[in-house]
């Protein structure tokens, strides 16, 4: 933060459709756009006060902001969320955050229901879960508690509990499958209430499996 009442602009560097400004008591240039140089007549070695000096700042923060929000979005989407927290750790001001957040959400570039119903069925697919799982992932991907429940119920909807408990122990039965019957059962409920399964189906998905293999083996 400058605390000096004025403060010189050392050096301005054009660099595509930015200027970079070096200014006095600042370790890294400002980004500005080249309607601002033009509109407060900035040039190497004047001073400027402390409200301009602000002005300059927060346009150079927007332009910032703004980048980095695209650069993010170039390489996959994002729920709300997850850029504002991204955003948050690089220290832009929070009412400066919500407003480009809100900005992309308007382009529908950023769209959590969206995002959260993707990210759900991903992971359904990779590896069968249970309602209470699904939106614990859902909420650590940024998406609200509400939402989360609603695209839960969604992606879950018709789907039959102890065919995700089969579907994803399975997954898991080569690690589980060779241990005595009591600790593998063990291994198989910890495993699948972690995946949000209940017990009831994990029960029945277990002993199904565990049957199979056993009359594999006699066979």
């Amino acid at each position: 933060m400058v605390m000096e009442e004025h403060i010189k602009i050392e050096k301005i560097v054009p660099g595509g459709s930015m200027y970079y400004l070096t200014v006095s008591g600042q370790e890294t240039p400002l980004a500005v756009s080249e309607e601002l140089v033009y509109k407060f007549r900035l040039k190497e070695g004047i001073v400027i006060t402390l409200p301009q000096f602000e002005k300059l700042k927060a346009e150079s923060d927007r332009l910032a902001c703004d980048s980095l929000v695209r650069h993010f979005l170039a390489g996959r989407e994002y729920s709300s969320g997850e850029l504002k927290a991204k955003l948050a750790r690089r220290q832009f001001p929070p009412a400066l955050i919500d407003l480009t957040v809100k900005k992309y959400v308007a382009m529908g570039l950023v769209d959590d229901a969206r995002y959260a119903l993707k990210a759900a069925e991903k992971t359904l697919e990779k590896n069968p879960a249970g309602r209470a799982y699904l939106i614990a992932f859902l909420q650590r991907k940024k998406i609200d508690r509400e939402l989360a429940e609603k695209i839960a119920e969604t992606v879950l909807a018709g789907q039959d509990e102890t065919m995700l408990a089969l579907n994803s122990l399975k997954k898991r039965w080569r690690l589980i499958g060779h241990f005595e019957l009591e600790r593998a059962r063990r291994k198989a409920y910890n495993y699948l209430s972690r995946r949000g399964i209940g017990y009831e189906a994990a029960k029945t998905a277990f002993e199904r499996l565990y049957k199979l293999q056993n009359k594999v083996d006699d066979d």
